[in-house]
């Protein structure tokens, strides 16, 4: 039980940190990419390539660990975690779309939801690996 309470709070302050940073300016696509420019010295056209994989490898890893720390919480309950990542997902896009300089993007639900199911596989993946290894058998 105790367990399922410390999930629950990462995975709050989770959603709260992404309302956060999603609710910004300067988390548009475009500061970002100025960012990197500036920091690689690379040209907007290379930089622009490289902002586009950063920010989709972040919705991949932010809404995995999401859906993992709901997985967590909800007693590995993995298809429950998946709905209501991919429901946080798509609020936080709807959420963006007040943001002057942001845009709602259903592809980011989709590459959300989709970080969110490999990363609960994997950790369901090595849950059952270490219980093979303990002689426990595992759902």
């Amino acid at each position: 039980m105790k367990k399922e309470v410390i999930w629950w709070i990462i995975a709050i302050l989770l959603c709260c940190m992404i309302f956060y940073f999603t609710g910004t300016q300067a988390s548009t696509g475009s500061n970002t990419q100025r960012i990197i420019e500036k920091l690689t010295g690379l040209s907007p056209d290379q930089a622009s390539n490289v902002n586009f994989i950063f920010r989709k490898a972040t919705h991949i890893t932010t809404f995995g660990f999401l859906g993992i720390c709901f997985f967590m919480a909800l007693r590995k309950r993995a298809f429950l975690a998946w709905e209501i990542t991919t429901i946080y997902a798509a609020t936080d896009e709807y959420h963006q779309s007040f943001v002057p300089g942001r845009t709602a993007s259903f592809k980011d639900v989709i590459i959300d939801s989709c970080g969110c199911i490999i990363a609960i596989l994997i950790v369901r993946y090595f849950q059952k690996k270490y219980a093979e290894r303990k002689g426990v058998v595992s759902k």
